[in-house]
């Protein structure tokens, strides 16, 4: 084979390869349009299914916890009670020989039956840490993840 030959041949071949990259990336261009209806069929199994995912989350002993708890409630305080009340009132009186001072004894209990709104309403700082080791077991039912949300995002 001379030279001229095989260097047409390896051209051809250059240009068939270059010509199957620019379709697979074409088609890579978008991937989900490609897994959309495999993901689409396995999200249709798994709304159906009783599957569960498990994990255990592990807290180590020593690690800080730093929250805050909102806390707005309010409580009906119901009152009933009597308020007794000794005490003497000096009342200026103005007359045509002037002005005199008058004090006036006050004894008397007043009733109070009432109910009276009491709104608790703060923010506490929790700052502290573990002292030992927590092991929380989290189980997820799969048909209880937002799998609509996920099929959603996969429409072009």
């Amino acid at each position: 084979m001379n030279a001229s030959r095989i260097s047409w041949i390896a051209l051809a071949v250059a240009l068939l390869s270059l010509l199957a990259n620019g379709i697979l990336l074409s088609k890579l261009r978008n991937p989900e349009r490609l897994a959309a209806p495999a993901i689409g069929r396995a999200l249709d199994r798994l709304e159906t299914s009783d599957a569960t995912i498990r994990y255990q989350v592990k807290i180590p002993s020593r690690t800080p916890l730093h929250f805050d708890v909102p806390f707005d409630q309010t409580y009906r305080i119901r009152l009933n009670a009597t308020f007794p009340i000794n005490t003497t009132v000096a009342v200026p009186l103005k007359g045509p020989l002037g002005t005199y001072t008058v004090r006036l004894p006050i004894r008397t209990s007043i009733p109070v039956k009432t109910d009276m709104p009491l709104r608790l309403r703060d923010t506490f700082r929790v700052r502290t840490q573990t002292q030992t080791e927590y092991v929380i077991p989290l189980e997820i039912r799969i048909r209880d993840l937002p799998l609509d949300e996920l099929r959603k995002s996969l429409e072009p």
